[in-house]
């Protein structure tokens, strides 16, 4: 069966049948694209980054590496120019009617192809918004571009879809809710796992498996549960590692609803911690409080970073902090549920507005030997921040007796 007509035939019946959103979210997303691509005197925008195709088109598949590209004019109908492989992915999950299809074991040409398939538009021309800043458009068919389409004017616009998609609106608030509650299952899964003598593989999968179970689509990132001296470290996860009594146990798990991710840190520990333990513990929690009561509507990213930064500093010699105290979260895919757009960071001049959630990734890391990390995702509210997650907010004191393994 050649690829047309097995679109063709799948069209027929399932034709947006997984739109994660009424059709008429899709259409406003879209009307809002087109006055920003106005504003920015662009004919068409190339979608190339899987987020915003997801948000724009409904465009959701677990090969988030493999190309697909909305070409988006300013008027008309828009064009999703994808492998054949994701043929289901485009009939299914979006609500875009013109799909062009391309060899999936054949990447190397897309740009081409692609450049030719905007030129048989009657796209080539004026300014053309594309995305070099995020992944889904290649070095090799970024020059592709380039080569064929000399009549028009290629413009950086890698953040022109990113930054509408700050502000969350109601429906996408609603995902983020339920996403930190599968998130907090996990947490709950995980900590009545952890006894002497489990391994943080143990660990990790009783928190998979009750986010899976409280109905978790799949992760943008997988559990990260480290153990013992491996807390004081980052951007590790489990490895085998037995847990004996006095280690701490870290837990970052991200539960996803419709690809929207509501991140949490949390930490437990096989007996009671010591009193330096204590005191970093004092600390992080002293700076998520900050935030949380300094995050409003009006402020200034950095003025709110500066009073976090105050908040930490008993044991700045002790700990190490990463340095940023917020990013955006929503639509993610693997490797990230980051937006990595807004940083409540040192210099960040961005102003907080109803509708932003951000993630509070809090953590004090003591090197080679524990870290204490707690944190919070939260809704900027027309007055304040709310915590997305009511779980508690601590290190999670565990007597842990012993299995057999």
């Amino acid at each position: 069966m050649k690829p047309s007509l097995y679109a063709e035939r799948l069209t027929k019946t399932c034709a947006g049948s997984e739109l994660a959103f009424p059709d008429k979210t899709y259409r406003g997303r879209l009307e809002a694209v087109r006055r920003s691509m106005a504003e920015a005197d662009l004919d068409t925008l190339l979608v190339t980054h899987s987020c915003d195709l997801n948000y724009l088109t409904g465009f959701d598949t677990i090969c988030f590496d493999i190309y697909a590209c909305l070409i988006l004019p300013r008027e008309g109908q828009p064009v999703l120019h994808t492998m054949t492989v994701e043929i289901p992915a485009a009939v299914n999950t979006t609500w875009v009617e013109d799909c062009v299809f391309v060899d999936w074991y054949q990447p190397g040409g897309v740009g081409e192809q692609l450049a030719a398939l905007i030129r048989s538009r009657g796209l080539a021309k004026g300014t053309i918004g594309v995305q070099p800043g995020r992944q889904g458009l290649g070095a090799g068919a970024y020059a592709s571009l380039v080569d064929g389409l000399s009549n028009a004017t290629l413009a950086d616009q890698t953040d022109l879809v990113s930054r509408l998609r700050m502000i969350k609106s109601d429906e996408e608030i609603e995902c983020l809710r339920r996403a930190a509650g599968i998130t907090s299952a996990g947490i709950d899964g995980s900590l009545a796992a952890i006894r002497t003598g489990v391994t943080d593989n143990d660990v990790c999968r009783a928190g998979f498996d009750a986010m899976l179970s409280a109905g978790s689509d799949f992760l943008s990132i997988q559990p990260i549960v480290t153990s013992g001296s491996r807390t004081g470290g980052f951007h590790q996860t489990h490895r085998r590692n037995g847990i004996v009594a006095g280690d701490l146990v870290f837990m970052e798990y991200g539960g996803c609803f419709k690809r929207y991710t509501a991140p949490l840190m949390r930490c437990a520990s096989l007996s009671e911690p010591d009193a330096e333990v204590r005191t970093v513990e004092t600390a992080v929690l002293a700076c998520v409080q900050t935030l949380l009561d300094g995050i409003r509507p009006g402020r200034i990213f950095h003025d709110v970073a500066m009073e976090a930064q105050n908040a930490h500093k008993a044991v700045d010699d002790l700990a190490y902090f990463l340095g940023a105290y917020g990013y955006t979260v929503g639509v993610g895919f693997p490797p990230t549920w980051a937006d990595t757009i807004g940083f409540i960071s040192q210099g960040a001049e961005e102003v907080f507005q109803p509708g932003m959630v951000f993630h509070l990734p809090i953590g004090m890391r003591v090197p080679g030997r524990y870290g204490v990390s707690l944190s919070e995702t939260v809704l900027v509210t027309q007055d304040g921040c709310e915590p997305l997650a009511s779980h508690p907010r601590m290190i999670h004191v565990i007597d842990g007796l012993s299995v057999s393994l």
